[in-house]
């Protein structure tokens, strides 16, 4: 439409231009509507004034033409030839210039640059022109940066005389280039005062992306060394973060770092798949392997993402339904991928990145969701992905021409990757900090407990003390009103036995008070410590089963965050009261282990047994309907079980830490559950 604009206004030289400069990536895009415009005799803005944009814009025409004119001089070190370039479709028997009718109108000028055709399943040719004036170097490298393509037959003419040719592409075995690099690069001696034509036909599966280039050879090698560097650090970045998130999963076994460790390494992959190092350091002889890969490393950052979503942002629990979803679109994925072996190769990459694109986006409206509620790690996802859907967006723009920016196009992608990572990173590194709080502040509660606990006993044993001294000093005034007085003798004998009696009872009511957990009611951890040795001995003497239950609430900390610690202490009683309706042998022991944990030890009750109360607490507690603030809500349970035969060779601590032990396994298995060690 614009070139039929421009011929018809008579504007040749602008039609020299077109020819040479493809769409004028240099100019901004109000350059070239301007242009458009002034050149054209269009109605043009007021606030406009076309002269001087005019000059601007032939300012900017002028310097592309000096960077990318079609004869090579003296001060040529660099050219595109996407401007240059003609393509059309390939027809089945032309495998050679000589094979293309010399009387061929199907040829279309290239509109993008660098070449871009999309997908295509047809093979095409692409020829271009070029001349030597005077050179400063006679050696050159032809190169074509993008490494994804199937099949790259070039065929180079001096004066209409065949000087090179090859036959390369990634379905062919690495050391069959001609040279041993990732991208594809061709030596060139040109000579000067010469006319080159250029004949490329290519055929590929994925997008048919050619920013093709001529460069001198030392102009061509200290670019090389600047991106290798670039990409060094690049790589060198993804690689220190992995390792050091997989030595955080060594030490802390959360899941969330292993599967962010994958999501780094696939990227990894990812990255260096499309730049051709893969293929040039690990199958260079497959190139099979290497053309199937890429859908595979694709499902796997799909997958371990998505996986680092559900287990970071906990998903299953808040919003099943969502990851309900995100499975659907996991399978999805899987079998996608394993399409490839049935379907076209293209076929399977639309699905795959369609049902990329679709699951970037629903993530997207995941993590803003989540981050309304005030969470700080979604707010935290929901920056580092809001970066990299930028970053790819921009890209997306700058390959398509819309937006161009040779930085965003070449590293638009890495660098909202390393974004999106390094705020992942931080934060994994946040909620290690939100839990060591937690459990310092749970530690802080332990022991002011046990302070509390220590300072009743010593208030227990003064009066122990004093009780004590009052009986020794009644003894004494017994022994010498003996004497004197037999009657006065048997009426504070009387006395005297009341006394002990009743500071007998006194003792007992206060061991019992001290042995009691004030918000339960039920007996505390001490009097568990002293009831589970009696009962340890008890087994071991008649051989009898033991059989301990570790009860915990699950997410008791979200209710005292959310609903407040009265609603804490009124679960804590209800739970309580729960559990004496199902545990009420007179041989049985329910007491509160500490915060929201509870022990349950069951006299002479072999493993079956324990099972059958451990499911009976599980799914009472989970059906039994609480109300605070006349607002109904349910609360579960984990457990942890163990049954042993007791013995001089162990102790009850084993019996506790194996309990204990399968808590944990509950509690990692998805909790409201009960866990039993085989």
């Amino acid at each position: 439409m614009k070139l039929a604009l421009l011929r018809d206004a008579g504007l040749t030289h602008w039609y020299e231009l077109k020819r040479q400069h493809g769409n004028f990536t240099g100019l901004s895009i109000l350059n070239r509507y301007l242009v458009i415009l002034a050149l054209a005799n269009a109605p043009m803005p007021h606030y406009l004034h076309p002269s001087s944009w005019l000059l601007v814009t032939y300012f900017w025409l002028s310097l592309i033409s000096t960077a990318n004119g079609a004869t090579l001089n003296e001060s040529t070190k660099s050219i595109g030839l996407s401007p240059l370039l003609e393509y059309r479709e390939a027809l089945s028997f032309e495998a050679t210039p000589e094979d293309l009718a010399t009387a061929d109108d199907r040829w279309q000028a290239v509109e993008s640059d660098p070449v871009n055709l999309g997908f295509q399943e047809a093979a095409f040719w692409l020829k271009g022109t070029f001349t030597t004036g005077k050179l400063t170097t006679t050696d050159w490298i032809l190169e074509q940066p993008y490494p994804l393509i199937d099949q790259l037959n070039v065929f180079i003419y001096r004066d209409k005389k065949l000087e090179y040719q090859w036959f390369s592409g990634d379905s062919k075995p690495f050391p069959e280039r001609a040279l041993s690099h990732a991208h594809f690069l061709f030596p060139i001696q040109l000579k000067e005062n010469s006319s080159y034509q250029i004949f490329i036909k290519v055929q590929n599966t994925e997008a048919m992306e050619l920013p093709l280039r001529l460069m001198q050879y030392n102009y061509f090698t200290t670019a090389d060394n600047q991106r290798a560097v670039i990409d060094g650090i690049f790589y060198g970045f993804l690689i220190i973060m992995a390792a050091y998130n997989l030595v955080l999963y060594l030490n802390i076994r959360d899941r969330s770092y292993l599967y962010y460790v994958a999501y780094v390494v696939s990227m990894l992959l990812f990255f260096m798949s499309q730049k051709g190092v893969l293929y040039q350091y690990f199958f260079p002889y497959s190139p099979t392997l290497h053309h199937y890969s890429i859908p595979f490393i694709l499902m796997m950052a799909l997958h371990s993402i998505a996986y680092f979503f559900k287990d970071f942002l906990s998903l299953p629990e808040q919003t099943p339904r969502i990851w309900l979803v995100i499975k659907g679109i996991l399978i999805f994925n899987i079998l996608s991928a394993i399409l490839v072996f049935v379907l076209s190769y293209q076929t399977v990459i639309f699905l795959i990145i369609g049902n990329a694109a679709f699951a970037a986006s629903f993530a997207l409206g995941i993590a803003i969701h989540l981050s309304r509620s005030g969470q700080k790690t979604a707010q935290m996802v929901l920056a580092g992905w809001t970066l990299l859907i930028i970053c790819i967006v921009f890209m997306t723009l700058s390959k398509m021409g819309i937006f161009y920016n040779d930085f965003m196009a070449e590293y638009g992608m890495r660098l909202g990757t390393s974004f999106e990572i390094l705020i992942f990173s931080f934060a994994l590194s946040y909620r290690i900090n939100e839990e060591r709080q937690a459990k310092e502040a749970a530690l802080k509660q332990v022991n002011s407990e046990r302070s509390e606990r220590i300072r009743a006993q010593e208030l227990a044993l003064q009066h122990e003390v004093d009780a004590r001294q009052a009986k020794e000093e009644a003894l004494t005034q017994q022994k010498l009103l003996n004497e004197n007085l037999e009657q006065l003798v048997h009426e504070r004998t009387a006395t005297l036995e009341k006394t002990l009696v009743d500071l007998e009872k006194a003792n007992k009511e206060l061991e019992l008070l001290s042995s009691k957990d004030g918000l339960t009611g039920i007996f505390n951890r001490r009097a568990f410590d002293e009831r589970i040795l009696e009962e340890w001995a008890r087994s071991s003497r008649d051989q009898l089963p033991l059989s301990l239950l570790m009860v915990d609430i699950d997410y008791f900390k979200k209710i005292n965050d959310t609903k407040g610690h009265q609603c804490g202490d009124y679960v804590l009683k209800e739970i309580t009261k729960q559990m004496k309706l199902l545990v009420s042998r007179p041989t049985d022991l329910i007491a509160r282990y500490g915060g929201e944990e509870f022990a349950v030890l069951l006299q002479n009750t072999p493993k079956k047994g324990a099972e059958h109360v451990a499911t009976e607490l599980v799914s009472h507690i989970a059906q039994h309907s609480l109300t605070w603030e006349g607002l109904p809500f349910t609360v579960t349970i984990s457990i942890g079980l163990h049954t042993m035969l007791a013995s001089d060779s162990q102790s009850f601590e084993s019996l506790i830490a194996a309990a204990d032990g399968a808590l944990y396994n509950a509690k990692q298995n998805g909790r409201n559950q009960w866990v039993s060690v085989n």
